[in-house]
């Protein structure tokens, strides 16, 4: 048997890199099928969060309780301090 020359040693190192090739588009192709999947869901997920914050009324900030609940009970405190008296 004769020893391989340059060319086909070549042609395998070719061969090789085009089978990896193959399988790094396969893998790539289904990556990107998969983020498309995930993309369409993520806007699905969007879409139903903004539905969701339409359909809720105005948000009251925990200050605003806080104030209330402070003004209440100085109107509490105020009407035991004027029937004691």
């Amino acid at each position: 048997m004769s020893d391989p020359n340059i060319n086909e040693t070549l042609l395998v190192a070719f061969a090789r890199l085009e089978t990896k090739m193959d399988a790094m588009m396969k893998q790539l192709d289904e990556l990107s099928k998969t983020s498309d999947q995930h993309w369409k869901r993520i806007n699905e997920i969007e879409t139903k969060i903004a539905l969701i914050e339409q359909r809720q009324g105005p948000r009251v900030h925990i200050t605003n309780w806080i104030s209330a609940g402070i003004a209440v009970a100085m109107f509490v405190a105020a009407f035991i301090v004027w029937v004691i008296k």
